[in-house]
């Protein structure tokens, strides 16, 4: 019996499903996980349309893929849903380097009321990542007031900003980048680095909000000067 040729829509499907998995664990990175989702299912119900047509095989690769796409699809949704919602700010005071900080407080309103989170920006330094260039590192005190354990990267949502112009993560071994996935018990606190790709020394402004929000609101927000 001859060999039908594998469905090229059931690899593409399996490829796409992995990516799709893997990126929607990884923060920040799963906000691009959904067109990968898409294409692993569309791919994956082609793929799987073929081979019960009988023109391809690789009925197992496409449902596979199938597969891997819902559950990509999952996981982003679960992550962010699970955040909630109005945190606390407080002004930051000058970091170990020298560099300034300016931070606005939070109106007395919204400072007084109750939130399952709060947050303070608490500095930043200068140094490099992996290939050398130079990165941003800013610290952060998070602190969950929740019923429920919960991680800085599942609550909040940290934006560095250079010339108007979000700045990227960035990869390095002078901070550790995977305190902010780690859960904190109700009532306790952690502290956070994550490091930012700079483009130039202009000053940068660090703001925080909930990482699902209908408003934006700024939950806490600094300016620094990496000059």
């Amino acid at each position: 019996m001859e060999k039908k040729p594998t469905s090229g829509m059931a690899v593409t499907s399996l490829v796409t499903g992995i990516i799709a998995l893997i990126s929607s664990f990884v923060p920040l990175l799963n906000l691009l996980s959904f067109p990968f989702v898409l294409l692993a299912i569309i791919f994956g119900a082609i793929g799987l349309w073929q081979t019960v047509k009988g023109t391809k095989g690789g009925k197992g690769i496409a449902v596979a893929g199938l597969v891997l796409g819902v559950l990509a699809l999952l996981v982003t949704v679960v992550m962010y849903g699970s955040a909630a919602s109005v945190a606390d700010s407080s002004e930051a005071t000058t970091d170990g380097t020298g560099n300034a900080t300016e931070q606005q407080a939070q109106p007395a309103d919204q400072a007084e009321a109750s939130s399952d989170y709060a947050v303070t920006i608490d500095g930043c330094r200068v140094t490099e990542d992996y290939a050398g260039e130079p990165v941003a590192v800013v610290t952060y005190t998070f602190t969950n007031n929740s019923d429920d354990a919960t991680s800085f990267m599942v609550a909040l949502r940290p934006q560095v900003f250079q010339n108007g112009v979000e700045l990227n993560t960035a990869i390095g071994s002078d901070w550790d980048s995977e305190k902010y996935l780690k859960d904190v018990k109700p009532g306790s606190s952690s502290t956070v680095e994550i490091g930012y790709t700079l483009d130039d020394e202009s000053d940068l402004t660090v703001e925080v909000t909930e990482l699902i929000s209908f408003d934006d609101t700024i939950l806490a927000e600094a300016t620094f000067s990496v000059a």
